[in-house]
């Protein structure tokens, strides 16, 4: 991937600044010195809010940007801690299988209506609906029913012991929404949440408009409005940036980072995600099917190549659980590192001694990234002679192709967990959501997932994340890259913005952010 001299940034200022003028009406907080501020608060992205259903997105910027309407019962902490949000409080009883949550009391959804216990187990049974296609159902899949106990309580019965239900709470596919619009079915088309801000207006590839909510339980809101614009190039945001035109860059790119002026403040965190080729094992004459050629493109691997050519160093290589206690350790159980003659080995246990070719799919759009991970283990496989087309594709037509698995192998960043459970029974589970784009159905590791997630001490749950992590990587079910910073670009006037490595908070803290 070429990256952009600091000179060429500054030679598109004027066309950006046209750009984002005419995406936000020309209505923009001013990021000039003096402080002057209009009424909307404006970040750019190279991608686009897809989907405005928080049960069925799957989007990185649809969880970003739909986390300030929706508020799930439990939320992730920066500091990947469960903590209270609609919920103030919860007991497991019953042996473990009942969790009981108290609510939030004086909470009110956007249409004005009060947040009660109806509404909780409304959208829990609407998550959970075979028609919803919520892609984390998986996550309350032990839940066998969810009872109203009064206007501020409910209960969730299990059908056996299952401690990562709470945490697959935190999601905001397990958001909380009025009762009342889910019997209208007016959620699809307008937001309706409790979040510091509501749903204004969506323009399908351009922009996604909120207003600061009135009635928001947290406190005063200080940021009138936000809107989040697409811009097409990180070179282009960090123009825009400059320019004074945007207040806040979500970027990916280190290099478009440093050549930012020290005036644009800089937040980061390591991303609760990871980078990853999917290989699918199911297609009939794919040389992805066979076992040995998957694990000869997983020992050829350089990931640190990848990280110094994707991110210019700024990341870490990562096995299948990226951050938190169960961190994969090392991140291969074959090839932690890359090793040529053990890739051609497998290779020759395949019958294809002289290599074989297939085609990856990738997304500028949704990752800036993806271009020069692709090119970098392109050149890797050369060496071993396994030749990988790379088909990049606009943002809808991956998403679609992604969801319906129509691919050999799909460059793809997606979301962790603190629990492997949590992270990967959606994908390799016995009842999985995401089995189609997961492409990988094996009775062993389902076993070892549900084993998992019935441990009770952590020496245990260690034992049996380690397991996990051996099987997929043994297996060479995917190839898992590298985990990578997230960094948010703000004008010099934006006060009180901390990034986070939770995606759907990722934007949280703009509930307590205001310009000098």
């Amino acid at each position: 991937m070429k990256h952009w001299r600091r000179s060429k940034i500054a030679t598109v200022l004027a066309t950006v600044s046209g750009l984002a003028a005419a995406l936000t009406g020309g209505g923009v907080f001013s990021a000039a010195p003096s402080g002057a501020s209009t009424k909307t608060f404006v970040i750019a992205d190279t991608s686009s809010v897809q989907k405005i259903d928080p049960d069925i997105v799957t989007n990185f910027l649809d969880f970003e940007a739909l986390g300030l309407i929706y508020q799930p019962l439990v939320q992730m902490s920066p500091q990947l801690v469960i903590k209270p949000d609609l919920a103030t409080k919860w007991t497991w009883t019953h042996n473990g299988l009942v969790l009981n949550l108290q609510l939030r009391h004086g909470v009110r959804f956007d249409n004005g209506t009060l947040f009660t216990s109806r509404d909780a187990v409304a959208s829990l049974k609407r998550a959970v609906a075979a028609k919803t296609a919520d892609p984390s159902a998986s996550f309350i899949g032990s839940v066998k029913s969810f009872v109203e106990n009064g206007p501020y309580a409910i209960r969730l019965t299990l059908s056996h012991r299952d401690a990562s239900v709470l945490e697959g709470l935190t999601t905001l596919n397990m958001a909380m929404m009025p009762a009342s619009a889910i019997a209208n079915g007016s959620i699809a088309k307008h937001p309706d949440g409790t979040g510091p801000f509501e749903f204004s207006a969506w323009s399908p590839g351009n922009s996604f408009t909120m207003v600061a909510n009135p009635h928001y339980w947290g406190g005063k809101v200080k940021l009138p409005s936000v809107k989040i614009i697409t811009i097409a190039s990180e070179q282009s945001i960090a123009a825009a940036l400059e320019a004074g035109t945007i207040q806040m860059g979500d970027l990916t790119q280190p290099t478009v980072v440093s050549s930012l002026p020290k005036s644009i403040k800089i937040s980061k965190a390591l991303s609760l995600s990871y980078r990853v080729l999917q290989m699918q094992d199911n297609q009939p004459n794919s040389p992805l099917d066979n076992v040995n050629n998957r694990l000869a493109i997983e020992c050829a691997t350089n990931r640190k190549q990848i990280i110094a050519d994707a991110l210019s160093g700024q990341g870490q290589p990562s096995g299948p659980v990226p951050l938190g206690p169960f961190a994969s350790r090392p991140v291969s159980a074959i090839c932690p590192t890359q090793n040529l003659a053990k890739a051609k080995a497998y290779l020759a246990a395949a019958g294809n001694p002289n290599g074989f070719s297939f085609t990856a799919m990738t997304s500028d759009a949704l990752d800036s990234t993806s271009a020069a991970q692709a090119t970098t283990l392109q050149a890797q496989l050369a060496q071993v002679g396994i030749t990988m087309t790379i088909n990049n594709l606009d943002s809808n037509s991956y998403i679609q192709d992604w969801l319906a698995g129509k691919f050999q192998a799909a460059f793809a960043e997606n979301g962790a967990d603190p629990n492997p459970y949590v992270m990967y029974d959606r994908y390799f589970g016995a009842g999985a959501d995401l089995k189609v784009p997961a492409g990988y159905v094996n009775p062993t590791i389902q076993k070892l997932l549900a084993a998992g997630d019935l441990a009770t001490t952590l020496g245990a749950q260690k034992a049996a994340w380690a397991r996990v992590s051996n099987f997929l990587t043994s297996h060479a079910v995917w190839d898992w890259l590298f985990d990578a910073y997230n960094f948010e670009a703000m004008a010099p006037n934006v006060k009180g913005f901390t990034a986070s490595p939770v995606t759907s908070g990722a934007f949280a803290a703009l509930a307590t952010t205001h310009l000098s």
